[in-house]
């Protein structure tokens, strides 16, 4: 249920064909939005149903394997209970099949995909077979069959994910939270419900499991007290071994790879290994990501900046003067430190706002900034270029979600680069997208 344009609906879609399932695949997406996505699945042993579900093919159901983007509170969902079906995620159908190897999950509001990216280095310095998944584009499910026994996965696992582990006794046996942030509330109303969409990641532990959690009062607290295994309380003002020579900033960075680092002596990896990893890990694409420059302008993709308080810790991290491109969908989150911010700051040559619920709501607050609207991303990045100076830096960190104009985050930041390309772009050395 939910195809999608990411890897996940795919990877457990052809999972289940190549292993004989009966499958159908629905989508309330057109067979036009989601024709990479078709194409790459083929039509042999697939019945489709796009542009909508219908109800009879949840009444005679199973097993309903649902995207994370669909809420547990589907009609469809409930049919498909009603009649005796099994409701799975990928994440969970992986859990249940995957004996061989420790997983190791990696939960929070930010700083997820590098802590887990960072940890995934550290294992590999250390000597281990480890596989890096989840809510990154890489389906875990789609590789169950080349991981070796012995060896670790580490995946990562957004508040959707795991509400599909709720009630199911499934667990890792490591786990990391990063933080917990004010984010989602369009979909959990509020921060408790948020929260305990990802509890059971720690909840579901048993004893002689572990579970990395910051020190720190309030919500780091609340998820230690509610743990089932050992928890780890790493204190992150201390450096991780490495840090001085590393290539990364900012006090976040300086956060993830110190859990990372947490993490990765609780699975057996000693300081020299770790130190090895740290000097040589360069970040992840779409976070804070340098990607080139162009006219002697500085282009930066963090367009995985979906809340307020990402795109201030990229404006804490990232050297100005800026100009940013923000905007886009709501997410029923505060705006008001963003904007205090950019009010505050000389360096702001102007801000692009792209189209969205969360604009509308962010542009009123925006007092004596210079502020131009774009109707897409290629409008959004002629525009910031022409109020950028040689050496200034152009900034896509939305602090919004993509819903609408773009089919998901990493969309939006691959238009951003594509315009950039079109453009002249001279790609940042060492940055992948040759």
């Amino acid at each position: 249920m939910g195809l999608g344009v990411q890897s996940g609906g795919l990877g457990v879609a052809t999972f289940m064909r190549d292993h004989g399932a009966d499958l159908v695949v629905t989508d309330l997406r057109s067979e036009a939005q989601l024709a990479n996505s078709v194409a790459a699945l083929g039509s042999a042993g697939v019945r489709y149903v796009l542009g909508g579900h219908e109800l009879n093919d949840f009444r005679h159901a199973e097993i309903v394997v649902r995207n994370p983007a669909v809420r547990d509170g589907s009609p469809y969902l409930r049919a498909a209970r009603a009649a005796g079906a099994y409701i799975e995620m990928e994440f969970t159908l992986f859990l249940r099949w995957c004996r061989q190897a420790r997983v190791i999950g990696v939960t929070g509001t930010r700083g997820k995909t590098t802590t887990a990216t960072a940890l995934h280095a550290m294992l590999v310095a250390g000597g281990e077979q480890a596989l890096l998944a989840g809510n990154m584009r890489v389906s875990a499910l789609a590789q169950l069959h080349e991981i070796e026994p012995g060896s670790t996965v580490v995946l990562e696992l957004s508040s959707a994910q795991l509400e599909g582990l709720a009630g199911t006794g499934l667990r890792t046996r490591g786990a990391i939270v990063t933080n917990l942030m004010a984010d989602h509330l369009d979909r959990y109303g509020d921060m408790r419900a948020y929260a305990e969409a990802k509890l059971s990641l720690v909840a579901n532990q048993r004893a002689d499991d572990w579970a990395v959690i910051p020190q720190g009062s309030g919500w780091p607290n609340w998820f230690a007290a509610r743990a089932g295994g050992t928890v780890l309380r790493p204190d992150l003002e201390e450096a991780p071994p490495g840090w001085l020579a590393a290539s990364l900033s900012g006090r976040h960075n300086h956060a993830n790879l110190a859990l990372a680092a947490a993490a990765a002596r609780q699975a057996g990896v000693d300081d020299e290994a770790i130190e090895r990893a740290v000097r040589s890990f360069g970040g992840v694409p779409a976070r804070q990501e340098l990607v080139g420059t162009i006219d002697g302008v500085r282009a930066y993709n963090d367009t995985t900046a979906t809340t307020p308080e990402a795109a201030l810790a990229a404006l804490a991290t990232i050297e100005g003067p800026w100009v940013l491109i923000a905007g886009g969908s709501d997410k029923r989150l505060d705006f008001a430190p963003l904007a205090k911010r950019l009010g505050a700051t000389d360096g702001l040559r102007g801000v692009v706002l792209l189209p969205g619920s969360g604009t509308d709501r962010l542009r009123p607050l925006l007092q004596g900034c210079r502020i131009e609207a774009a109707a897409d991303m290629a409008e959004a990045v002629d525009q910031a270029l022409a109020m950028a100076r040689r050496d200034d830096a152009v900034l896509l960190s939305p602090a919004c979600a993509s819903f609408g104009l773009f089919s998901n985050e990493f969309d939006r930041g691959d238009q951003f680069v594509a315009r950039l390309r079109d453009l002249g772009l001279r790609l940042a050395p060492g940055s992948g997208r040759g």
